[in-house]
């Protein structure tokens, strides 16, 4: 039976991209036949996959398929409505998941049966919204062989304004005004990178700013963490599953000048010894939020899933 796995255009950066060519690939390492379905048969360069892909002008349905679709697109879910194949939710962000969700009740209006979430935020929220479509939790995995921690650290505080550029700009300037005493530290911004140079980029700097906002997970701070840097800023709400006090300054949604206060404890987390103890005990309990996050925890929630959808 093969497995299709719809994705937007893949033109931009995108998590979400990444994931859905990352379950392929899995997927295909465990015997299933998993494809790709993009409009134009774009394949994303800046990241690996060996995942084949099919475009509009080769796809062909048949009767033994599963269609994996994305949550939080409506003209998609919409046009395999009434398609026999069997249907499945991906829920990557159960925010945006409710675009789709103005003209049904549920998921199972589109005839979805079955759903994979990435987290354990939105499982619960799927368990609780849509009561009839039956989870599985295939948990988002760190690849700390490519996330880690560079053999020197500089004094950088790297950030990913994506999801909240006017307010990383705010956060720069209360920042550069309340603690001018930091003025020596550099402030990198990721933005159109490959994962290889975000990797390499998490690797250097010493501190990593958050901007998380209506994450399902949010999946920078962990691998920011991968990367030895220390974290400060949102959990995004999603991220409350793994964020704690021991392992991230963390500041209460939309308090600005709070995660301005919480960058600067962060900066002065990085500046102690390694060996001191409170450094000793902030990567221990970083090191304990990956522990769930992990690409064979991934790769056994994906097996999981799809053998008893696959059936």
């Amino acid at each position: 039976m093969r497995i299709i796995l719809f994705c937007p255009p893949t033109t931009v950066i995108n998590g979400g991209i990444k994931q859905i060519f990352l379950l392929a690939d899995t997927l295909r390492a465990q015997g299933f036949d998993a494809v790709v379905f993009e409009e134009q048969g774009r394949r994303p360069d800046w990241f690996s996959s060996t995942a084949p892909v099919v475009s509009q002008g080769v796809f062909a349905p048949r009767a033994d398929e599963v269609l994996v679709l994305p949550e939080d697109q409506p003209q998609i879910l919409e046009i395999f409505k009434d398609w026999p194949q069997r249907k499945v939710i991906y829920s990557q962000n159960h925010f945006y998941g409710s675009l789709a969700l103005k003209n049904v009740s549920s998921f199972a209006d589109y005839g979805a049966t079955h759903a994979i979430c990435c987290s354990h935020t939105t499982l619960d929220h799927m368990i609780w919204r849509h009561p009839t479509i039956k989870p599985f939790l295939v948990p988002c995995g760190i690849d700390t062989g490519l996330f880690k921690p560079a053999p020197s650290k500089t004094k950088t505080i790297l950030y990913m304004p994506r999801k909240r550029p006017v307010e990383a700009v705010f956060i720069r300037d209360v920042f550069r005004y309340a603690y001018p005493e930091y003025a020596d530290w550099v402030w990198q911004e990721i933005e159109g990178k490959t994962e290889t140079e975000t990797a390499a980029m998490m690797g250097e700097a010493k501190v990593f700013l958050a901007l998380s906002r209506m994450e399902s997970l949010g999946l920078t701070p962990l691998e920011a963490m991968a990367s030895g840097c220390i974290v400060a800023g949102f959990t995004g709400i999603g991220g409350q599953e793994y964020a704690t006090p021991a392992n991230g300054f963390w500041a209460p949604e939309d308090d600005f000048k709070e995660c301005a206060n919480q960058l600067r404890h962060a900066l002065d987390m990085a500046m102690q010894p390694e060996e001191s103890a409170a450094r000793a005990a902030y990567a221990a309990a970083a090191t304990a939020a990956l522990t769930p996050y992990t690409p064979d925890a991934f790769a056994a929630g994906a097996k999981a899933a799809f053998a008893e959808i696959v059936g």
